[in-house]
């Protein structure tokens, strides 16, 4: 019954000293997986956005700033899909189940609740305040996790390695990284850097392309949810998803569109 008694006594100190408890910890991770696949879509929704990696004539960046930034998007979505992946599989180690889900809204405490939807027109035009704002706040939510991996930890052996590489090497680096696009952007307005920005179909082909997009996203989803049931590296599933999804999204950007990422 010693790890009972030490249980209790953890859980004592930690209601005394603000500490978060091992659960309230994993119910953190479990919300903050669904920020990582958010950003995942904001990320792609940007770089969409932003001429994904088209030739000017061809819809993409029209100059070598805008170019830059578009090409960090990139990078910053493949980074988030490691980061989840990274997150996930300290949930499963801690046997939490692995979970697709996406979150709504992201707030920390000192950015307001911000919507974190596949932004539209209005969300574009405030395209690097929005994502310095969202950036902090995950960073912020990581950063509260420390003690639990660190000072404090609520985890042991193994288990505790595992959790602090995610929360604190790889989790508080958002805002670092999300700089990049806002130094290639400075100077420039929305009318310079925004390339693709529709979201209606203007007939009926451009209709199937969205939907092809929306099926394409849907499978990557499940494939990865998979994956990350079996705790395995990415398959080769989940990569012919992903090639799929980037192929159509290529072709939607080409149109001025930007895909849809429907929550499933």
């Amino acid at each position: 019954m010693g790890w009972w008694r030490r249980g209790c006594q953890w859980e004592i100190r930690a209601a005394v000293s603000g500490l978060l408890s091992r659960e309230q910890v994993l119910d953190e991770l479990d919300f903050l997986a669904t920020v990582e696949h958010a950003l995942i879509v904001e990320y792609l929704s940007v770089y969409c956005a932003l001429g994904y990696d088209l030739d000017a004539g061809e819809g993409g960046a029209t100059t070598q700033q805008c170019s830059d930034a578009a090409a960090t998007a990139s990078s910053l979505a493949q980074g988030e899909m490691f980061l989840l992946k990274g997150v996930h599989l300290g949930l499963l180690a801690a046997g939490r189940p692995a979970q697709m889900g996406r979150a709504a809204s992201i707030s920390s405490a000192s950015v307001a609740d911000t919507p974190l939807g596949p932004p539209g027109m209005a969300q574009l035009q405030q395209l690097v305040t929005r994502g310095q704002a969202i950036a902090l706040a995950v960073d912020e939510r990581y950063t509260r996790l420390a003690p639990a991996v660190t000072s404090g930890p609520v985890f042991d052996g193994d288990l505790l390695s595992q959790m602090r590489s995610v929360i604190v090497d790889h989790g508080p680096v958002h805002a670092a990284a999300f700089a990049a696009i806002r130094d290639s952007l400075d100077g420039l307005t929305p009318a310079g850097f925004l390339r693709a920005t529709r979201r209606d179909a203007a007939d009926d082909f451009e209709g199937r392309l969205l939907d092809i997009s929306d099926h394409s996203y849907a499978l990557t989803v499940d494939a990865l949810q998979e994956q990350f049931a079996q705790q395995a590296g990415f398959s080769a599933l989940a990569l012919s998803a992903m090639e799929g999804l980037d192929a159509i999204n290529r072709v939607l950007v080409q149109r001025g569109l930007l895909p849809p990422f429907s929550p499933h």
